[in-house]
C-alpha cells in the first residue's frame, strides 16, 4: 500500500533542529558578552595551577613551557603538578623545570584512591588539598596555555557572585581528522557555555576551568561528589546546584590548546567516557536526544521515498545550523581556517551520532591505563555555601 509522505514529519525534522541550534546559539552568544573588569596587580589574588600527571612524560614538556610565559606576578602564583603513580620518566622531566619555574611544587601520590577520589579526582583532591590560592585553575599535563590565561580567568573573579570559570580548550594538528576534532570541540564548547547561560549545566573541559579554593571546600570537594568518568562535569553541576555564578570564557586569551586524538578507537573511547559521563544530564540528555531522532526520522522518511527536494532540504537546514552554530566562536578565537571545515565536520558526525549511545552499553571504562566500572547514579544536590 502506498503511504504518503508524512510532511509533517518531515517539517518538524527542519523546524526542530533549527530551534534547539537557535536557542544554543542565542545563549552561547549572550555568555560572550559577558564582561569583566580588568585588575591591577595590587588587586590580583594569589593562585594555584593544578595539573594531575600520570605517565605523561612525553607530553607534560609542552605545557611547563607555556607556563614559563604565563604573564602574572610570580610572588602570587603557584604551580603544583600532581605525578599520580606514573611509572615513566614523568617525575624526572619535571624536575628539571624546578630552576626554570620558581613557583613549581611537585605532589607525587605513591598509592591509588578509592571511592568518589577514584583516577583523575583524586589526583584533583589532593593538589587542592595542599594548594594556597584564593582561585584554583586546573589544566592536564597534555596542554598548553595562553600566556594571558591566568589573567583571563581571574579577570571574571572581580565580580564576587563568580565562582566558577570554563573556557574554551583548543585542538592542535593539520590531519582531517584533527581538523574534525577541533570544529567538534568548538560545536561542544558552544553548547556548554549556552548551558552556562541558561543555568543548565551540560559540560565542560577539566583542562581549562577555574574555581575559588572556599567554594570548593565548602562543597567538600570530590570526596563529597559522587565518582563519575567525566569529573569536570561532576564539579561544574556540583556548583551549579549551589545557585552560585558560572562564567564561561571564549576568547583567544583565555584558550588552552591539547593534543587530538591519533586513532579512531582512541578517539571512541574517549566519547564513550563523555557518553557515560553525560547521563548525569538526565533529562536535559534525553531532550537531546530526542531532537536529534526527529531530525533522523523525517530525514530517513525523504530518503525512503525518495523525495531529493526534501532531503536536500533537510541536509542544507542542518548544516546552515551547523555554521550558525559554529562560526561565531571560531572568529573570535582565530581559528577562521577552522569555517570551511564545519560542513564536512557534520557530514562525518553524523555517520557517527546514532551509535553514540551506544557507547554507553559498556560498564568498564579504560582511561589513563586504569578501569573503572561505571553505575549510574542520582547526582547530589550541594547545599548552598
Amino acid at each position: 500500500m502506498d503511504i504518503e509522505l508524512p510532511a509533517a514529519l518531515i517539517s518538524a525534522s527542519i523546524v526542530t533542529y533549527w530551534i534547539r541550534t537557535s536557542v544554543i546559539a542565542f545563549g552561547a552568544w549572550r555568555e560572550r558578552r559577558t564582561t569583566a573588569r580588568v585588575l591591577p596587580s595590587s588587586e590580583l589574588p594569589f593562585v594555584s595551577i593544578i595539573i594531575p600527571a600520570r605517565n605523561e612524560e612525553h607530553r607534560i614538556k609542552r605545557c611547563l613551557e607555556s607556563l614559563i610565559s604565563v604573564d602574572y606576578p610570580p610572588s602570587k602564583l603557584e604551580i603544583i603538578v600532581v605525578n599520580d603513580r606514573s611509572t615513566d620518566r614523568t617525575g624526572e622531566v619535571i624536575a628539571a623545570y624546578a630552576d626554570r619555574i620558581p613557583s613549581l611544587r611537585v605532589l607525587t601520590l605513591h598509592h591509588p584512591r578509592t571511592g568518589n577520589l577514584q583516577g583523575k579526582a583524586g589526583a584533583l583532591d589532593a593538589g587542592i588539598a595542599h594548594a594556597q590560592g584564593e582561585i584554583i585553575l586546573l589544566t592536564d599535563a597534555d596542554c598548553a596555555v595562553h600566556p594571558q590565561w591566568v589573567r583571563s580567568h581571574v579577570s571574571l573573579y572581580s565580580d564576587p557572585d563568580v565562582v566558577m570559570v570554563c573556557g574554551y580548550t583548543l585542538i592542535d594538528g593539520q590531519r582531517l581528522f584533527d581538523r574534525y576534532q577541533a570544529v567538534e570541540w568548538n560545536a561542544t564548547h558552544t553548547m556548554a557555555s549556552a548551558g552556562v547561560h541558561y543555568r543548565q549545566y551540560l559540560g565542560c573541559y577539566g583542562n581549562n576551568m577555574s574555581i575559588r579554593r572556599r567554594v570548593y571546600q565548602q562543597l567538600g570537594g570530590y570526596a563529597a561528589i559522587p565518582f563519575s568518568v567525566t569529573e569536570d562535569l561532576a564539579l561544574l553541576q556540583a556548583v551549579g546546584n549551589t545557585g552560585k555564578t558560572i562564567r564561561y570564557l571564549c576568547s583567544q586569551q583565555s584558550t588552552v590548546v591539547t593534543e587530538p586524538c591519533r586513532t579512531i578507537a582512541e578517539y571512541l573511547q574517549q566519547h564513550q567516557r563523555w557518553v557515560h559521563g553525560a547521563r548525569a544530564l538526565r533529562w536535559r540528555a534525553y531532550l537531546f536526544v530526542a531532537t536529534t531522532v526527529i531530525y533522523w526520522l523525517g530525514l530517513l522518511t525523504a530518503l525512503v521515498r525518495a523525495e531529493w527536494v526534501w532531503v536536500a532540504g533537510i541536509l542544507g537546514a542542518r548544516m546552515g545550523a551547523d555554521v550558525l552554530l559554529n562560526a561565531p566562536a571560531l572568529m573570535l578565537l582565530n581559528r577562521k581556517h577552522l569555517i570551511a571545515w564545519i560542513i564536512p565536520t557534520t557530514v562525518l558526525f553524523s555517520m557517527l551520532e546514532l551509535t553514540l549511545p551506544l557507547l554507553a552499553l559498556s560498564r568498564s571504562i579504560e582511561w589513563k591505563d586504569q578501569v573503572f566500572i561505571t553505575v549510574p547514579s542520582r547526582p547530589r544536590t550541594a547545599s548552598s555555601p
